[in-house]
C-alpha cells in the first residue's frame, strides 16, 4: 500500500523540525532565510547532485532507505522492484 502524501501544511513542520533537529534554530533559519530570497533552478541542482551517480547506485540507495523505514520489508508485502 501507498504512503499517503503529506498535506503541504504538515511537510512544511516536519521539514522545518528536521532542518531545527539537524542544524539548530539560527542555522535553520539561516538557511530558509537564503533559500527564499536566492532564485533556486531544481532542475540545475538536480542535473549537478546526481550526475555522479549510476543508475545502480541511486537503486540501491532507493533501496536502503526504505528498507530503513520498513516500507519494502514488511512481512508478507510483496516485494517491490524499482
Amino acid at each position: 500500500m501507498a504512503k499517503e502524501l503529506l498535506t503541504e501544511q504538515e511537510l512544511r513542520r516536519q521539514a522545518v523540525r528536521a532542518l531545527g533537529d539537524k542544524l539548530g534554530a539560527v542555522d535553520a533559519l539561516r538557511f530558509l532565510a537564503l533559500v527564499s530570497c536566492e532564485p533556486f533552478d531544481y532542475q540545475q541542482w538536480r542535473k549537478e547532485y546526481f550526475s555522479h551517480f549510476s543508475v545502480d547506485e541511486l537503486l540501491e540507495e532507493v533501496r536502503n532507505h526504505h528498507s530503513n523505514k520498513g516500507i519494502l520489508a514488511r512481512p508478507g508485502s510483496p516485494q517491490r522492484n524499482f
